[in-house]
């Protein structure tokens, strides 16, 4: 019997998170059928097992508090994230939607996905891409003085001219970044200086941090794309989908 129950309250949980990811940051929310459908069922499968709704509610309050976090981060931060020429970023100079995009150079799937947003910002001429750079699997590392989030924050504020090539160079490495590898990139391309992190891009690299930590996000990439939180890698198909529904609304 206990089984059963924590069954059932996993899939009205279940319900609940993927409706509410859905519609994250909407105001004024209109049922569809379906939706409205899966409501009526969860209502009726809470009639029956009473004994579930103290829990439910308490972990769907919980669930709310961290979305309204979630809008006032977002608010508070706005400039930061979407008007911030500090962060790297690529494609319309006048955009009818930015994408922000958590992302790290040692992380596997955020290389998988640097080409897809590069090709995106190409098919949508209305499209801005914003990587705010996060060096999670580097800060692991005690051994590193150096990581690659830092090194390119500084190409692209100094040696602007130098920083595709330096981002194609980083994404290509299958592994994760070190002091080494990063110094390597930064010899090739003869801009030895931004290995040099400042106090500005040090408080920087820390409030990337703190931000990702505050929106919840759990890993990289993530990406903002309108009022979507969307976590881990979306092939080219998915993504326009994301991008044309978020250019309607």
């Amino acid at each position: 019997m206990r089984e059963r129950m924590k069954k059932i309250t996993v899939a009205i949980m279940a319900s609940l998170s993927l409706w509410a990811a859905t519609n994250a940051f909407a105001e004024n929310v209109t049922l569809n059928t379906i939706e409205q459908s899966q409501l009526n069922e969860i209502v009726t499968m809470l009639e029956g097992n009473p004994e579930l709704i103290p829990n439910l509610h308490q972990g769907i309050k919980a669930y709310i508090d961290q979305q309204q976090q979630v809008d006032q981060v977002l608010a508070q931060n706005h400039d930061y994230l979407y008007n911030n020429p500090k962060h790297p970023q690529f494609g319309s100079a006048n955009p009818k939607l930015t994408i922000v995009n958590f992302t790290d150079y040692s992380c596997p799937f955020c290389k998988k996905l640097d080409p897809v947003l590069h090709q995106a910002a190409l098919a949508y001429p209305d499209v801005k891409v914003v990587n705010v750079l996060v060096p999670l699997i580097e800060m692991r590392n005690p051994l590193s003085d150096k990581n690659s989030a830092a090194f390119a924050i500084n190409v692209w504020n100094q040696d602007r001219d130098k920083f595709y090539d330096v981002n194609e160079t980083l994404i290509k490495k299958p592994s994760a970044h070190d002091n080494r590898s990063v110094t390597n990139v930064a010899k090739k391309f003869g801009i030895e200086a931004s290995l040099q992190t400042s106090e500005e891009t040090q408080k920087m690299i820390e409030k990337n941090y703190q931000l990702f930590t505050e929106l919840g996000l759990r890993g990289t990439p993530a990406m903002i794309i309108g009022d979507h939180i969307v976590p881990g890698y979306v092939p080219m198909e998915e993504l326009k989908k994301l991008i044309d529904q978020a250019l309607q609304s």
